[in-house]
């Protein structure tokens, strides 16, 4: 990658990813959670050291690493008593401590709000979980993740 080039981030569903970057995924994970090689962990995927090594620093998980995370997820909602609030019930149903909320007025009959979000680390891998229960609830017309340190 050139040095003047700028790096652009997206969050994608990892399913839409092409095999070859799934696998490298795979090889992470491997190395991670069951302590082998790299070398090993390509062997097992059944993938070529060099895909691995083209893509491997390119690759990170959405939520990795630290003690505690703050994220931030923007809501767009319909305007009916509620509906925020089921959002929250889940958040808590969930035990993740929520630090702040910003609702703005509805317009046209749909509501939006932010809402930022702590966890710790032991609880990192159940946000996806939460975040698409959150999605599937009537009356959340969209969410995005916006932010997260």
């Amino acid at each position: 990658m050139e040095k003047k080039e700028k790096r652009e981030y997206y969050i994608v569903d990892k399913r839409i990813l092409p095999n070859s970057i799934q696998s490298v995924i795979k090889v992470n994970d491997l190395v991670q959670k069951e302590r082998i090689s790299k070398y090993e962990a390509i062997k097992k995927v059944g993938i070529s050291r060099s895909t691995y090594y083209k893509y491997k620093d390119f690759i990170k998980p959405f939520f990795e690493g630290g003690k505690d995370k703050v994220f931030s997820v923007h809501l767009s909602l319909v305007d009916e008593p509620g509906i925020l609030a089921r959002v929250l019930d889940i958040v808590a149903e969930e035990n993740m401590n929520i630090l702040t909320i910003v609702q703005n007025i509805a317009i046209d009959g749909i509501g939006r709000a932010t809402i930022s979000v702590q966890t710790t680390e032991n609880l990192l891998r159940r946000i996806e979980g939460m975040l698409e229960k959150i999605s599937q609830l009537y009356g959340v017309k969209e969410l995005r993740v916006i932010g997260s340190n």
